[in-house]
């Protein structure tokens, strides 16, 4: 595969998935680009969330992340990567692929 990997997380069970698919990816010298909405910002609470961390380009809907009650910082998240639907909309028109979990 050629070019980076998008991946939409909308649910709260797709960690196992998720890291399956960066291990993947990793393995492969693909890069991964994620974006968390709705439920997927749920995954930031589990503890296994924080391998993500420095392996995949991530950032979340800062909306879905405060409709869940969620405050604090995330594991291999910055201030900047607390975003918008607008950098979703930038996934899809930059990334090649695109799996949605």
């Amino acid at each position: 595969m050629t070019g980076p990997l998008g991946i939409l997380v909308a649910t709260k069970d797709a960690l196992d998935h998720l890291l399956g698919l960066v291990a993947a990816a990793a393995e492969q010298q693909v890069e991964v680009v994620v974006f968390l909405t709705g439920d997927g910002v749920l995954l930031t609470e589990e503890p296994r969330f924080a391998q993500l961390a420095g392996r995949a380009q991530m950032s979340l809907c800062e909306v879905s992340f405060k409709a869940h009650g969620l405050k604090g910082e995330v594991p291999g998240l910055a201030p900047k990567d607390f975003a918008t639907q607008a950098r979703h909309a930038e996934m899809l028109a930059d990334l090649p692929h695109y799996l949605v979990l």
